[in-house]
Formats: C-alpha cells, sequence, structure tokens
C-alpha cells in the first residue's frame, strides 16, 4: 500500500478584485475510502487523478473514475467523493473562483450536469505542479503565473472534452463566414507592418485565389480594399495626434510618406495636411 500524505499551497499574493483568482493547489495520496462530503464550496475545485480509483457523487450521478480522469466540483453544487478502499486515488487539485471561472467552464463544456473530463490529464498534472510550485516559492509574479498554467490545464481539459470545439461555434457561423473573420483579424494585426495577400493566404493555409473568392463574398469588398479601410481609418485617428505625418504613415504600414499621403488623398479625398487642419472632415 502507498503511504499516504496531503500537500496544499495557498496563494502568496492574490489581486484583489481579479476576475479569475486561484486559491491553492495541492496533492495527496489518499488513505483507503477517504471521503469527502456531502458538502458544498463557494469556488470551483478540479481534481486530476494520477493512479488508483474511486467514485464521484454529484446531483444523484455516480461516476466511477481512474488515472486520468479529472472531477469538477461547482460553486453551490452538493458532492460527495470517496477512494478506493484497495487503490485508493492519489490525485492533484486546483481551486479557483471569479467572472473568468464560468466563462472557462461553458468553453470547455463542463457544468454540474457533465463535471467529468476524460483526458488532458498530462499536461493538467503538468500545470497543477507548476502552480503548487510558484505558489511554494512565493514570487510577487505567482498570480500571472499560476494563471498562465491553469489557462494550459484548461485547453487541454477543453480539447478532451470538446475535440470539435464548442458545438454552437458552427451554428452561430459558417464556416467560410469564420474563415473570412479570421482573416480579418489576422490583418488587424498586422496592419502596421508590410502585408501581402500571398502571405496572408500561406499562412492561413489557403490558396490566395480561394481566400480572396471567400473573404469577399463573406466581407463585401477585397481583402486589400479592407485592409487599406483599416489603415485609412487608423490614419485618421492618428491625425488627431501631435504626429508628424511620416510618423501616422509608418504608423498604418506605409515606409513612403508621399505614396500614404496620395492614398490617403484618394481614400478620404484630401490629403492628411488638409484632414488635420478640420479641411476634410464632414
Amino acid at each position: 500500500m502507498r503511504e499516504s500524505f496531503t500537500v496544499t499551497m495557498v496563494h502568496p499574493s492574490p489581486r484583489p478584485g481579479a476576475a479569475l483568482s486561484i486559491l491553492f493547489a495541492g496533492q495527496s495520496q489518499t488513505v483507503p475510502e477517504h471521503r469527502m462530503g456531502p458538502q458544498k464550496v463557494d469556488y470551483v475545485l478540479i481534481h486530476t487523478v494520477i493512479e488508483g480509483t474511486g467514485w464521484f457523487r454529484c446531483r444523484e450521478r455516480h461516476y466511477d473514475l481512474g488515472p486520468g480522469d479529472s472531477f469538477v466540483i461547482l460553486p453551490g453544487e452538493l458532492y460527495t467523493y470517496q477512494a478506493d478502499g484497495k487503490d485508493p486515488w492519489r490525485y492533484r487539485w486546483i481551486a479557483f473562483r471569479g467572472a473568468e471561472a464560468d466563462r472557462w467552464l461553458a468553453a470547455a463544456g463542463i457544468d454540474a450536469e457533465r463535471p467529468i473530463v476524460k483526458g488532458g490529464h498530462e499536461t493538467a498534472l503538468r500545470a497543477m505542479t507548476a502552480v503548487e510550485r510558484c505558489f511554494r516559492e512565493k514570487e510577487w509574479t505567482a498570480d500571472w503565473e499560476a494563471e498562465g498554467w491553469l489557462r494550459l490545464a484548461f485547453s487541454a481539459w477543453a480539447g478532451a472534452n470538446r475535440p470539435a470545439g464548442p458545438p454552437t461555434a458552427a451554428t452561430a457561423k459558417s464556416v467560410a463566414a469564420a474563415e473570412a473573420d479570421r482573416a480579418a483579424r489576422w490583418l488587424q494585426a498586422q496592419a502596421a507592418g508590410p502585408v501581402t495577400i500571398a502571405r496572408m493566404a500561406r499562412e492561413l493555409g489557403y490558396h490566395r485565389t480561394h481566400l480572396t473568392k471567400l473573404f469577399h463574398a463573406e466581407m463585401g469588398m477585397s481583402p486589400i480594399r479592407y485592409l487599406q479601410q483599416l489603415r485609412m481609418e487608423r490614419a485618421k485617428t492618428l491625425l488627431l495626434e501631435p504626429l508628424r505625418i511620416e510618423e501616422v504613415a509608418l504608423s498604418v504600414g506605409y515606409a513612403d510618406p508621399l505614396y500614404f499621403s496620395k492614398s490617403f488623398r484618394k481614400w478620404v479625398g484630401c490629403t492628411p495636411t488638409e484632414y488635420r487642419q478640420g479641411l476634410g472632415r464632414t
């Protein structure tokens, strides 16, 4: 029989009012028939089993669990769990609360009717181990590090629970609309630098012609025109600030200020200087 132990590390420096606050992390080798509950907590508590077996009960549903399984205890839910009498659990856990918690759980497909995750345990256990370590070391950056590790654990749980992603994603948007939106966000991210449609298509995994047609059908304009619109709207905002025309041009992806001025005039109907002076405003 494995020797029993329990270790819990509490967050050394939580941020007041944080949207997500990790409370503690730990691990335990339980004794045979170790039992918790029936009881409730006011935070989210996730256990991931390393070795051994046992059961978890929530909302009158019974779940038999073993290595690699995770069970999620939700705030306000009455729960009970118990380790096996001959092969008791060894597991890790992490507890957290905050406004972001519900959104993360929903995205991962976890709720009181579906409190079990099968898979993703290797990443989750590594993340829990790291959180316990950073809480033990009491670094002032522990809050950011712990949240980063918890995000990594959730990516594993979500991937195991919903391999194809949330079911609402396909119904909310068509595949074409979703890909056009992804291309638009790529252009938004790259608008201040040199951009080619060939590069965009390559990085998004599409043939240039196909992506251009898809984008035009969904967005009502070509990717190039969309990029120009982004840049010119941004330029109009920057021209209200005390920046030189050259600085505005560079900020919106134009290395040549003269070419920027010509493009701006063609798009807006006046030069950047005239716009700044109020002659181009409507």
